[in-house]
C-alpha cells in the first residue's frame, strides 16, 4: 500500500451511513461550555433490571467517523449488551455514548471544539451524578471503535487519572511519520480540517503524543488494562497498525489483551469484540490473547483469539 493510498483510506473510513431504528437508550442534550455553547448530545445504556440503588462501573464508549451517540441503537449493540449482561457473559455497567461528530475526540488546535474536555469535565460528572456510578478512576473505563478507538487511546494518554482501562477496536495507531502525513495531506483536507484539529505539522509536538515513543514501558502507562483489536479483513492500515502496536507493547513488556477477530471494519464484526473488551477490561481475566464473544444470529462474523504475535 502506498503512502497516498493509506492516507486516502484513513480519510474514507470516517464516512458512514445510517438507517431507521428504534431508540432504546436514554438520550440527553445540553449546552456545552467546552464546545462554546454548542448543544451536545449523549446517550446512556443501563443493564436490564438496573435501579437507582445499584452502583455500577462507568464505560465511556466513543463512536467512529460517520456515526453518533445513537450508534448502539442504530447497529443493534443495545440489544446485544442487554442479552449479554442478563446472561452474565459480560460485567454489568452503565455505558455513556457521547456524540463526537467528526471531531476525532480531540481538543481542537483552533479551540473551536474541545471534545476531550467535554467528555472528562461535563459528560462524566453528569452521568456519574444522574446514574450514581462508582468512583473514577478505579471504576471508569474508556473504549471505542475506529475513530473512537484512536480517540480512546489519545484521551487515556492525556487523562492518566480518569480511566482505569482503555480499549481500541479497529482504531488506527499512527506513529509520528504517519501522523505528519495525515495532517499534511491535501486529500485529507478535502474532507477533514486536520490542521484545525491537530495543528500544523510539527515533528517535536507530534512526537509528544506518539504512543510508540511515549508508552516505552509498563510504568509509562497509567491504565491498568489495555485492550486492542483488529479484523482479519479490516482496512490494511488497521491490520498493519494493530499488529505493529501489539508488537510494540510486547517488546516493551506492557501488559495488554488483544484479538485479531474474523471480520471487517463494521459493527457486525465489532459486536462480539465489544463483549470481549468488556470481559477483558472490566472483568478479572488474565492479560494476553482473549476469547471471542459469541456470534450473533444470521451468520454474522464471530471473533477468533490471536494465538501468537503476528509478523508484518
Amino acid at each position: 500500500m502506498t503512502r497516498w493510498t493509506s492516507t486516502l483510506s484513513l480519510a474514507l473510513f470516517v464516512l458512514g451511513c445510517g438507517a431507521r431504528f428504534e431508540r432504546e437508550l436514554a438520550y440527553t442534550s445540553h449546552e456545552s461550555r467546552a464546545n462554546n455553547g454548542v448543544v451536545m448530545d449523549y446517550a446512556v445504556f443501563t443493564p436490564p433490571g438496573w435501579t437507582a440503588e445499584e452502583r455500577l462501573p462507568l464505560v465511556v464508549f466513543l463512536h467512529g467517523g460517520g456515526d453518533s451517540h445513537d450508534a448502539f441503537d442504530r447497529h443493534g449493540v443495545t440489544d446485544r449488551l442487554e442479552e449479554a449482561m442478563a446472561e452474565g457473559r459480560v460485567p454489568r455497567a452503565v455505558v455513556v455514548l457521547p456524540n463526537g461528530h467528526l471531531g476525532f475526540w480531540a481538543n481542537w488546535w483552533n479551540q473551536s471544539r474541545r471534545y476531550e474536555d467535554w467528555i472528562v469535565y461535563e459528560v462524566i460528572p453528569r452521568v456519574r451524578r444522574d446514574y450514581r456510578t462508582q468512583a473514577c478512576p478505579e471504576n471508569c473505563h474508556i473504549m471505542g471503535v475506529s475513530m473512537g478507538g484512536a480517540g480512546s487511546l489519545r484521551i487515556a494518554l492525556h487523562q492518566p487519572g480518569v480511566f482505569r482501562t482503555v480499549a481500541s477496536l479497529s482504531g488506527p495507531v499512527l506513529n509520528t511519520d504517519a501522523m505528519l502525513r495525515f495532517v499534511s495531506s491535501p486529500l485529507i483536507a478535502l474532507a477533514i480540517p486536520a490542521q484545525n484539529i491537530f495543528g500544523p505539522p510539527d515533528r517535536a509536538r507530534v512526537q509528544q503524543e506518539d504512543l510508540y515513543l511515549v508508552w516505552d514501558g509498563p510504568d509509562a502507562v497509567a491504565q491498568d488494562r489495555i485492550f486492542i483489536a483488529w479484523g482479519s479483513e479490516d482496512r490494511e492500515m488497521i491490520i498493519e497498525g494493530g499488529r505493529a502496536f501489539h508488537d510494540h507493547l510486547e517488546e516493551h513488556a506492557i501488559p495488554h489483551s488483544w484479538i485479531e477477530y474474523e471480520g471487517n471494519h463494521s459493527w457486525v464484526s465489532w459486536g462480539p469484540v465489544i463483549e470481549s473488551a468488556f470481559r477483558a477490561n472490566l472483568g478479572d481475566g488474565p492479560q494476553g490473547p482473549v476469547e471471542p464473544g459469541p456470534a450473533t444470529a444470521g451468520g454474522e462474523a464471530t471473533a477468533t483469539a490471536e494465538t501468537a504475535p503476528a509478523t508484518l
